[in-house]
């Protein structure tokens, strides 16, 4: 069912994202574990939910940057480093000349088009294959792979999570040119996240980059697992989850406990 987030009217928003640390235990003599730290050198943001929230994409080091591209399960960009936003791409890896789809797909047969991993139909894998791995595994998943440590990308549940239980305005960031939605904790205020529009990558093209948002989960659609879940927002007008075929291009917004 579509979530619809109603634009609020607001002022133009310097988003203050309060860095947060891991609780401590009543016993100031337990252990405590090391805060998660992003590669920029922030902390996540603690909205009151069942995990943390990273403040920036994987492959950018501020809140309004876009980051990389992503197919579903894939650790590396089909690109060349630095060159996420060229268009059409020009740049593109060894084997990936021909962008993001059904050929260069990791975990598909180039041949039969069918599945070779995360299959939960028999009807959809390489000569019948299934395994009924329906949430990437830390090797298949680029928040961990880039990030390492207890980062993640966020699953489906975690995502109607942050939809459900958070206040969302559709802001330009700090007064630059990036559209996007301000996510605010409703436990605390001065907490926030910002998911920046990033468009995304099919074939040799980069689209919607200053209208669109995508953003994976790392759940697979069970009943068609060509499919996988992703964060849509199109503009001020909604913002929910949708199925999307693996191949696409995406960014990624990892999370932590």
């Amino acid at each position: 069912m579509k979530r619809i987030i109603y634009l609020l009217p607001i002022t133009a928003l310097l988003m203050g994202v309060q860095s947060c640390c891991c609780d401590k235990d009543d016993d100031d003599s337990a252990p405590v574990a090391a805060p998660a730290i992003q590669p920029n050198g922030d902390y996540p943001v603690d909205l009151g939910l069942s995990v943390k929230w990273a403040t920036c994409n994987v492959g950018a080091t501020t809140p309004e940057g876009y980051g990389d591209y992503f197919a579903w399960g894939d650790t590396t960009t089909y690109y060349a480093s630095g060159y996420a936003r060229e268009n059409p791409q020009a740049h593109w890896k060894e084997g990936k000349e021909s962008g993001y789809n059904d050929d260069t797909y990791k975990f598909r047969n180039n041949f039969s088009h069918k599945l070779t991993k995360y299959c939960s139909k028999s009807s959809y894998g390489d000569e019948g294959y299934i395994d009924n791995d329906t949430t990437l595994l830390p090797v298949d998943d680029v928040a961990h792979y880039m990030w390492g440590g207890n980062w993640r990308m966020p699953t489906r549940a975690e995502f109607e999570e942050l939809l459900d239980s958070c206040d969302w305005a559709w802001t330009d960031y700090n007064y630059a040119d990036v559209h996007g939605w301000k996510v605010t904790s409703r436990k605390d205020s001065t907490r926030s996240i910002f998911l920046p529009t990033n468009g995304y990558r099919s074939e040799t093209h980069l689209s919607g980059i200053y209208t669109y948002g995508y953003y994976w989960s790392s759940s697979l659609v069970t009943n068609n697992p060509s499919d996988a879940w992703s964060l849509f927002f199109y503009s001020s007008n909604s913002c929910y989850m949708k199925k999307y075929d693996r191949h696409n291009g995406f960014t990624v917004r990892p999370v932590c406990p």
